[in-house]
């Protein structure tokens, strides 16, 4: 067996591994909101860093005490083969295989995967994080504004390239107390409105871990 890794500590048997920093604190304000106080979060770092991360957990202090682990991660641009590479993930290191992203698989430990940014009622999307959070505020009066401002960006030749980035920091750069902020500052500070349709299957799924 390799050395355990004393690094990260496992606290409680319910484990949620998310991609970066931002998710992290997402999902830990998440958790508050939902009225979940059993799930420990940890960020597996990045997209290419979890079937290392899935390998590592299983030699950590108390892995044999945990019964449920799910992953949360950005879909990107390529739906399919993100889903492709976290079921991959998973078979790699013998852990049971959802079927599909907000579904469980198995038993002791049960499995499951998130995708950001979900589904829009069908499909599950492409996209990030920030693609969620725009979802969730782009019917606020404010947005508008937002939009008028990328349509001035473009009509003045700005290369833009990532999109929802700046589409979001714009928003939060129009609320005096999420100025400046990350997302998952902004998140800490109350930036998302938790009873939001978009977020149903992300509850859902942590509620049900």
């Amino acid at each position: 067996m390799a050395p355990r890794d004393k690094t990260i500590r496992i606290e409680k048997a319910k484990l949620l591994l998310v991609e970066g920093a931002d998710a992290l604190h997402f999902f830990i304000s998440a958790l508050g909101a939902f009225g979940v106080d059993d799930v420990q979060v940890i960020n597996f770092g990045g997209i290419t860093e979890l079937p290392k991360f899935l390998k590592t957990l299983s030699n950590l202090e108390n892995y044999e005490s945990v019964t449920t682990i799910a992953v949360a991660r950005d879909a990107e641009t390529d739906t399919s083969s993100a889903i492709q590479s976290v079921k991959k993930s998973f078979k790699e290191v013998k852990l049971p295989v959802p079927g599909k992203p907000f579904e469980f698989a198995g038993d002791n430990p049960r499995t499951a995967f998130m995708l950001f940014p979900g589904s829009d009622g069908q499909d599950i999307q492409s996209g990030t994080l920030e693609d969620l959070c725009l979802e969730i505020v782009k019917d606020t009066a404010t947005f508008e504004c937002v939009d008028q401002y990328i349509g001035c960006l473009k009509k003045n030749n700005q290369k833009i390239e990532r999109l929802h980035k700046i589409k979001l920091h714009s928003y939060l750069a129009g609320k005096d107390e999420f100025t400046g902020l990350k997302i998952g500052e902004a998140t800490k500070a109350g930036a998302w409105d938790w009873n939001h349709d978009r977020f149903k299957q992300f509850k859902n799924v942590i509620q049900a871990m």
